[in-house]
């Protein structure tokens, strides 16, 4: 009778132990992150950042003007820096989508289609010619829309058939990316809008802007003015699995249109947008601005060209992680004198953005980059 009650004390102050271990694992656990500032490395070039990418410690950035890259160590230590002509058989054009793989390849998009692969240096290694030109115009910008993957590379390359980036149901009649063979420049169409996005009906919405992100075999794809993120599996074809919605507090949206090419947003209001996706190992980091509203919009003339830098003075920029099952985040607020983000490799790893000196109101004969950290509260 001793040793069952001995017994019986052992398990209720094991069971005791095993519930106050998960309550303290529970209340230790938070989802409440922060932004924070490590350092700045200075960067000796005078030229602006359009578009860039940083991996394994180098970074390499575009400058628009010149039609240059520049390559970059942690240090801020210029490793290379090239320019480019715009005709002949070494033409390189625009470069403003930059990618480097796991083993320091370096890939670059033109904003108006083209592709190349680059040399360690910087020089043109090939052009990647597919079989048909791309429709875009104005491309995806300083978006990200090109990885490598499983030796190929995955575009936002619309034209295939002569497909018109521009009609108004093109998100939803047509593969939305190319998995293109480098080499040889062969590709497949992959990846489809699911009826989880309003872009898969009949309705008519403004034209979003595509960026994606990969990790091992999943890509992670968002429409610029919608709050969803959709997963599929490279390794499946691109099969579809699921949509996640990141719940902005505010994100403003001027919803259907009665007409096709009708523009709302930046006349009489601005529709919360993604400007940045990153997929990592523990799941997705996301930038968006909120949108501003129609009354703040009219009032403040925020439709005349010259009042454009005021945008930022009534709308938040917000980052936001969600988890792989999932979980959101808090919102975190990010300074505008943060500006792009280069890469996150990992929320665990710090990570670099430039420093927005013309929001500063500050001129210097060199580019500033912040060392930043995201820190779990």
């Amino acid at each position: 009778m001793k040793y069952r009650i001995l017994a019986v004390l052992f398990v209720c102050v094991l069971l005791l132990a095993c519930s106050s271990e998960k309550e303290t694992d529970l209340e230790s656990f938070s989802n409440d992150w922060e932004l924070v500032i490590l350092d700045s490395i200075q960067v000796d070039y005078l030229g602006t950042v359009d578009g860039g990418d940083f991996r394994n410690g180098k970074g390499v950035f575009f400058n628009f003007q010149e039609n240059k890259l520049i390559e970059f160590e942690s240090s801020g230590e210029i490793s290379h820096e090239t320019s480019y002509p715009k005709d002949g058989p070494d033409k390189v054009q625009y470069p403003t989508q930059l990618r480097y793989t796991k083993d320091g390849r370096l890939f670059a998009a033109s904003f108006m289609g083209w592709l190349y692969e680059l040399n360690m240096d910087l020089t043109l290694k090939q052009e990647i010619k597919l079989p048909f030109p791309s429709e875009a115009k104005d491309g995806g910008g300083l978006l990200r829309n090109l990885e490598y993957w499983n030796d190929s590379l995955i575009s936002f390359y619309p034209g295939r058939d002569g497909a018109n980036p521009y009609d108004p149901h093109f998100f939803r009649d047509h593969f939305l990316l190319e998995k293109i063979d480098p080499k040889t420049g062969a590709s497949l169409p992959i990846i489809k809008t699911p009826s989880t996005s309003r872009y898969s009906t009949d309705k008519y919405y403004e034209r979003p802007w595509v960026q994606f992100g990969i990790f091992d075999n999943i890509l992670h794809l968002v429409l610029s003015n919608e709050t969803m993120i959709h997963t599929y599996d490279l390794s499946n074809g691109g099969e579809y699995l699921n949509t996640i919605d990141f719940q902005p507090s505010k994100f403003m949206d001027n919803g259907e249109h009665s007409e096709k090419y009708q523009y709302i947003s930046g006349t009489r209001m601005l529709d919360g947008r993604v400007r940045q996706l990153f997929v990592i190992d523990k799941g997705i980091v996301i930038t968006y601005t909120e949108g501003i509203d129609e009354d703040t919009f009219i009032q403040n003339e925020l439709n005349n060209p010259k009042n454009f830098p005021k945008y930022k003075d009534f709308q938040n920029q917000i980052l936001k992680i969600i988890s792989p099952e999932g979980l959101l985040s808090n919102e975190i607020n990010v300074p505008y004198r943060i500006g792009r983000i280069m890469n996150i490799e990992s929320v665990d790893k710090p990570f670099y953005a430039v420093r927005d000196d013309e929001y500063l109101g500050e001129e210097h004969d060199y580019v500033t980059f912040y060392k930043l950290q995201l820190v779990n509260k």
